[in-house]
């Protein structure tokens, strides 16, 4: 595919992934892929180039964050 016909189909796709992430019930073990999917497809949107390295993590940060300790959990 060249870079024209993607510029063409990528919009339609776009809107299609929208479309089946908004009608995923809440709460699925599969939500936080979705919406990190989501919000890198956007990021690609707001793009005329590549979604960068650093933008990515970010993204993955935020969806997926590192387990904090619980401070109310005790080991022995």
């Amino acid at each position: 595919m060249t870079a024209r016909q993607t510029r063409g189909v990528f919009p339609a796709a776009h809107e299609r992934l929208r479309k089946a992430a908004a009608a995923m019930p809440a709460g699925t073990a599969a939500q936080p892929f979705v919406d990190a999917l989501g919000e890198l497809v956007q990021a690609q949107a707001d793009t005329t180039g590549i979604v960068v390295l650093h933008r990515w993590a970010e993204i993955l940060e935020r969806r997926f964050p590192p387990e904090l300790p619980d401070p109310d959990r005790t080991t022995e």
